[in-house]
């Protein structure tokens, strides 16, 4: 019913999503060799996933997506395992931002930026901070990462960005040229572009009252000029596959090493599957990355 359904409005996925979620009990319980706790500083919740395994300094700064509007929840807290996991037992601290419409956009950049500049306060090195998002959360990794910059604070060693939102004037060529191969946002084969563009240029309610080109809504229009490491990820499929193109191009211009990986025929966020072998390709590719930074 998600698929095209024309008993499923696309407009609303996150609506429902953040439905099903809000207050909901966890049933979480970390796995064996992890510790979790939660925590507050200044306002803002985060989880701190410990592995007693842990054979790394690196810390894993992790946002969530869900569209502004999805706490976190007890799939991200298993996701922040696996990442674990993947990077030597490095402990994970995952942000639990503010959401949409009680918390109106930029202020969830701001509580990332909370959450980072307390990790420093801390003790952690920024280059032993690694921010991985997808979606909404990979937004957040850039705008917060942009504020830093701009604000002179030490920027985190790596950016790792799945499926990468970051044009809130939804402007992009793949809006329309992935119209019909978009099967969470776009359109049936037998509808006409030209009669759904409200949905296919479709201008999200948290955007609508403020500056859709500000580089703290839309990294896209920022400057990247003495950034870190990047790695962008996303499936050709995505009606915002060229916000990571577009990225990708502006970072280039700017001397980033950044790098983008593109996977033929994928969905949105399509990394959250794992039983998906592009997922798991996806994450060997974080996986290298991260190592060699990890390794230099």
């Amino acid at each position: 019913m998600i698929f095209h359904s024309p008993l499923s409005d696309s407009s609303k996925l996150s609506d429902n999503a953040a439905k099903l979620t809000k207050d909901k009990k966890s049933k979480y319980r970390p796995s064996k060799n992890f510790e979790h706790s939660e925590h507050t500083i200044d306002g803002v919740r985060y989880e701190k996933l410990v592995n007693r395994n842990c054979h790394t300094e690196k810390i894993i700064l992790m946002i969530h997506g869900g569209g502004f509007k999805i706490e976190l929840n007890d799939f991200y807290r298993r996701l922040a395992e696996k990442y674990s996991n993947m990077f030597c037992g490095a402990s994970v601290i995952n942000v639990d931002y503010g959401r949409f419409p009680e918390h109106k956009l930029p202020s969830q950049m701001h509580d990332v930026v909370k959450i980072y500049l307390h990790l420093l306060n801390e003790g952690v090195k920024n280059t032993d901070i690694i921010v991985v998002g997808d979606s909404a959360g990979a937004t957040l990794a850039l705008t917060s990462s942009l504020w830093l910059r701009d604000n002179n604070y030490p920027l985190p060693c790596h950016i790792v960005c799945f499926s990468l939102w970051a044009d809130a004037t939804s402007s992009g060529d793949s809006r329309i040229t992935n119209a019909y191969s978009d099967p969470f946002y776009g359109i049936a084969k037998h509808k006409k572009i030209e009669d759904n563009l409200h949905l296919l240029r479709r201008i999200s309610k948290y955007v609508l009252d403020v500056d859709r080109t500000d580089p703290y809504i839309s990294p896209l229009f920022g400057s990247f000029e003495k950034f870190p490491k990047v790695t962008l990820i996303c499936g050709t499929a995505e009606l915002d596959e060229s916000d990571s193109d577009r990225v990708y191009a502006k970072m280039k211009n700017a001397d980033v090493d950044v790098t983008l990986h593109k996977f033929d025929g994928m969905c949105h966020c399509f990394q959250l599957f794992s039983f998906l072998p592009e997922s798991r390709k996806a994450y060997g590719i974080v996986k290298e990355r991260i190592m060699k930074n990890e390794n230099s």
